[in-house]
Formats: structure tokens, C-alpha cells, sequence
């Protein structure tokens, strides 16, 4: 990308809500996070003890930049026991988050100049980070009405032979939708490369999420990693699963990008697989009650919520009776009451009358989000 073309780069909206409501914070006002994708539950006590001893025993330098093979075999471990596959551990890149993992997908699987799919509403930094890397975006959209099922046969049709990639999110932020099986099965045909996101993969309340390598595990790229699932955000850790043909060109970029991801992460993330079932099913049944409870109190405040989100802890609502600028909609809300939501601006630019709610923190939060936000939609008077 030209030096000229930087000024095209979109801010990250939902991050500089976060900002302005932290130098609130600083004021003293009393702020409710409900904009941010930031789970609340403390990384598990088996994460941080690991991390610890690695630090005693000066565990702290380069890895291999594949990341370290311990970990490596346990998530190919997680394949083989969740969908009977056997993913070669050399596929396997540890990144700098999942955004690293992303960045190393399409360099790795396609050239500049290239277009690329993404499906909207989408994740916010994917179209910036395809400019970045000087590949060109197209955009194909899904609707409300089908539960954000990706029309098949429509998307085949906006394929080109300027198209070589395709990227979908599923779960999805900001929908929490995740993709049919029938749907996963039609695009891992696809001749173009297919770069799923699965981050939100273990976060499936409603329905038992698939992967894509469940129908082509060689040829499509899955992009996974330890924020959402573990907590563990700010230990900046994810990982891609790149096809043979491809990985050594991965490394290379990732030796010369990154080294290596996180040594200490690694070594934490290593006892992620050694969570009981019964934990995750418990953070599970809560996102499922603060879902429901958030449907139920949206749509008493005529906020109609008319899809099924099944897995992760968005809520993608159309706030249209109230503003056609959820931006500015955003910030006199987080001024006025201190409640942070974040602008569906972010997730596209047909979705300015939209508001990504996100119930990833307490239920008390909630609550007070919930009577926050139908106090001050009563001067609308809708």
C-alpha cells in the first residue's frame, strides 16, 4: 500500500469507544462496558501457574517460529478428538493473536493485487488489513431475515476471476451467527482459497459449531486461537492451520514479521486443553442466560431482534427507529449515561442505523446496561 493510500485506513471504531469511555473513567465517571468482545472471567488458575513456572525457569526465549511443538500437538489433538481429523502438527503456525494468524493467511495464499471476499456484516480490521496488504476487497452481504446464512448460490455468482480468496468469520462477530453445515460443506468446494475464522469456535451456546476442515482439511486455512475461548486477550496468542503446499512460505513470513509468537503464552496455553469440560459448560450456560435476558429486554424496548444468534456473546441490533448514525448515536450515549456500545459502522458501511451489543462481561453489567440504555431510548418516544 502507497504511503498516499493510508488516509483510506479505517479507525477501529469499537477501540476508540473503549478509549473515550477509559479517559472518562480517569474522571471518575461510571462507565458499563458493553461495546467491547472481552470476556470477564479470570484466566483459569492452571494458565497463570504454568506461565509462572515457565518465567521461574527462564522459559522466556524464541521459540521455533512454528511456536512450540508441545503446543502444536495438543491443538492438533483438539482436531482429532473434536472431528476425528488428523492435522499434521508442521501445518501449524503459533501467532501474534489471531489478527497475526490472519495477516500470515493471506500473504501466504495469495499475491497483490488480488481480490478478496469478505462477508458482511463483518469483523472490522479484515477489509483494513487486506488494504495493508495491498489485495483489493469485495464485499458480499447476508441479511437479518436469513439469520445471516451466506446465499450460496449468490456468492458463487460474485466470484470473478479476479477473486482468489474468501474469508468467512463463523461464529461471526458481530452476529454471533455461526454458518450451517450444509453451507461450511458448499464452500469448502470452492476453487478459491477458503480462510475460515473460527476464534469463536468453542463458544457455541445453542447449536455444536463445525469447522470447515470437517469437509476439506487440506486445502481450506482455519485461523483459531486462545482470546475468547480462554480469556486470555491481552496474552496476544492465536494460531493458523495453513495447507502443505503453503506453510513453508508461512514460516518465512512469520520469521520475518514475528520471530515467533509469545513465548510465555505458549507455554500458558499449553494447559488451556487441560480445562475440565465441566468449566466451559458452565461459561457456556452463562452466555446463554445473559443472551436470552438481553433478547427479551431488547425487544420490550421495541428493539426487534429477528435472527438467532447461537454461539460467542454479540447481539447485532437495528437501532433505526432511534438514529441513522450509530456513531454519534454511540458516543452521546457513553457521554450522557456512561454506557459503551459499539457503532455498527464498524462492522460495514450499510449498517450506520445498526449497534453491536456484546454480553461478554457480567451479568450485573448487564443489568445495569439494559436499564441504562431503555431509560435513555424513552425520549425518542417510539
Amino acid at each position: 500500500m502507497n504511503t498516499s493510500e493510508l488516509s483510506t485506513i479505517n479507525p477501529f471504531f469499537v477501540m476508540e469507544i473503549l478509549e473515550e469511555a477509559q479517559q472518562l473513567e480517569k474522571k471518575g465517571m461510571q462507565i458499563v462496558h458493553l461495546e467491547i468482545g472481552e470476556p470477564i472471567e479470570k484466566v483459569d488458575h492452571r494458565i497463570i501457574s504454568f506461565a509462572k513456572k515457565a518465567l521461574d525457569r527462564n522459559k522466556d526465549k524464541y521459540t521455533n517460529s512454528l511456536g512450540l511443538i508441545e503446543l502444536r500437538l495438543l491443538i492438533s489433538k483438539y482436531y482429532k478428538n473434536n472431528f476425528n481429523l488428523s492435522i499434521d502438527p508442521n501445518r501449524i503456525i503459533l501467532t501474534l493473536g489471531s489478527s497475526g494468524a490472519i495477516i500470515l493467511s493471506i500473504l501466504s495464499s495469495t499475491n497483490y493485487g488480488d481480490e478478496i471476499i469478505i462477508v458482511k456484516p463483518h469483523y472490522p480490521c479484515y477489509p483494513q488489513i487486506i488494504k495493508i496488504l495491498g489485495r483489493k476487497v469485495k464485499f458480499f452481504e447476508t441479511f437479518e431475515k436469513d439469520n445471516y446464512q451466506i446465499n450460496f448460490k449468490k456468492l458463487s455468482n460474485s466470484i470473478t476471476k479476479k477473486t482468489k480468496a474468501l474469508i468467512i468469520n463463523s461464529p461471526s462477530n458481530p452476529t454471533s451467527i455461526s454458518q450451517s453445515e450444509e453451507i461450511l460443506k458448499k464452500i469448502s468446494g470452492l476453487k478459491i482459497q477458503v480462510i475460515s475464522d473460527e476464534i469463536y469456535q468453542g463458544l457455541s451456546i445453542s447449536n455444536n459449531v463445525s469447522s470447515i476442515f470437517k469437509y476439506n482439511s487440506t486445502k481450506t486455512i482455519v485461523v483459531n486461537g486462545f482470546s475468547k475461548l480462554y480469556s486470555m486477550t491481552g496474552w496476544r496468542l492465536g494460531y493458523c492451520i495453513l495447507p502443505k503446499k503453503i506453510i513453508r512460505v508461512g514460516q518465512k513470513l512469520q520469521q520475518n514479521m514475528f520471530i515467533c509468537a509469545p513465548t510465555l503464552s505458549q507455554h500458558a496455553a499449553t494447559k488451556a486443553f487441560s480445562i475440565p469440560e465441566k468449566n466451559k459448560n458452565v461459561l457456556l450456560m452463562s452466555y446463554k442466560k445473559k443472551r436470552d435476558y438481553l433478547i427479551k429486554n431488547l425487544n420490550k424496548m421495541g428493539i426487534n431482534i429477528d435472527y438467532y444468534p447461537d454461539s460467542a456473546f454479540y447481539i447485532f441490533c437495528d437501532f433505526s427507529k432511534f438514529t441513522n448514525n450509530s456513531l454519534m448515536f454511540c458516543k452521546e450515549i457513553l457521554n450522557k449515561t456512561g454506557l459503551a456500545l459499539a457503532p455498527g459502522i464498524d462492522f460495514g458501511d450499510n449498517y450506520k442505523n445498526f449497534v453491536r451489543i456484546s454480553y461478554a462481561g457480567s451479568f450485573s453489567d448487564l443489568r445495569k446496561g439494559v436499564k441504562l440504555l431503555s431509560n435513555f431510548l424513552m425520549k425518542y418516544n417510539v
